[in-house]
């Protein structure tokens, strides 16, 4: 990735393992932070890797995701910030809202912009929102909001949906229904191109002593891989991708994507497991409202 004003990835993890966190204490909020970088663009090596991994075509467009991958410095350079007073391990990503505004070309130079957006109480800890957005030629086009808990102490279970019938107000059956196998090497392959190196997605004895018997794959790789399955049913742009994540895809294990048309244009998305039971996401892509 090149661009002016990117933060290193290995000092931002060097300052997250080294850094002692209070916490926030009940009734506080986070600290109101921001870091920017400057005409950055998808290196196309990178690019293509990416794609890849995830199973999407290339279409001359950056894919739903990029961007948020291609701030990853900035987020990273945020949650090691001295002020910023949470652990990033243990972090758990319950939700994502992404706008894309208009269809990117694959070399977009895009000016970025990640901020810490405020904090509220939660069931089981502290939610907390990063927003991200791209500016292309002065003007916004693309932004994100991601939606992550910090679990108190003691407290287990992850974040249950909003949405419990993914599927209402849908037009007759499911568009489509695919098995995807998600092989055991994901993890790690998605890591080196997110620049992730959070050892849960990495070795089932990595993740063991973080109360997982096997390594877990990102969730946003299940999202694109969601995405890639379902692109031809996609709304044209402008649109909104809106994400809940239930529980993590083990690896290596199989999930069943399926789709459903709404009578109000958006499709309905999940990714669960083969035998049925809790999804493990819940996507709806609807049409942009200005």
């Amino acid at each position: 990735m090149s661009g002016a004003g990117f933060p290193s990835l290995l000092l931002a993890h060097a300052k997250l393992l080294a850094a002692r966190r209070p916490g926030l204490r009940p009734g506080a909020t986070l600290p109101r932070l921001e870091r920017s970088a400057r005409g950055v663009v998808a290196d196309p090596s990178w690019l293509a890797r990416y794609r890849r991994v995830c199973g999407l075509a290339d279409d001359g467009a950056l894919p739903t995701l990029a961007p948020q991958l291609m701030a990853a410095p900035l987020h990273l350079a945020l949650l090691a910030d001295r002020e910023f007073p949470i652990a990033a391990m243990g972090i758990v990503h319950v939700a994502n809202r992404t706008e894309e505004r208009t269809r990117l070309p694959a070399g977009a130079a895009l000016d970025l912009v990640a901020r810490v957006a405020g904090s509220r109480e939660a069931a089981l800890g502290v939610e907390f929102d990063l927003v991200t957005e791209a500016t292309l030629e002065g003007a916004i086009v693309w932004r994100t909001t991601t939606t992550a808990l910090a679990r108190r102490r003691g407290e287990k279970g992850g974040a249950r949906s909003k949405r419990e019938e993914t599927a209402a107000g849908v037009e007759g059956g499911a568009l489509r229904s695919a098995i995807v196998r998600v092989a055991e090497d994901t993890g790690r392959r998605y890591a080196r191109i997110a620049g992730d190196l959070n050892p849960i997605h990495q070795r089932a004895w990595m993740a063991r002593p973080f109360g997982f018997r096997t390594a877990i794959v990102h969730g946003t790789w299940t999202v694109a891989r969601a995405l890639a399955e379902c692109a031809d049913d996609l709304p044209a742009w402008p649109r909104v991708a809106e994400v809940r994540f239930r529980k993590p895809v083990p690896l290596p294990s199989s999930v069943v994507v399926s789709a459903w048309r709404r009578d109000d244009g958006a499709l309905d998305i999940t990714v669960s497991p083969p035998k049925g039971g809790t999804a493990h996401v819940e996507i709806r892509v609807a049409p942009l409202r200005a």
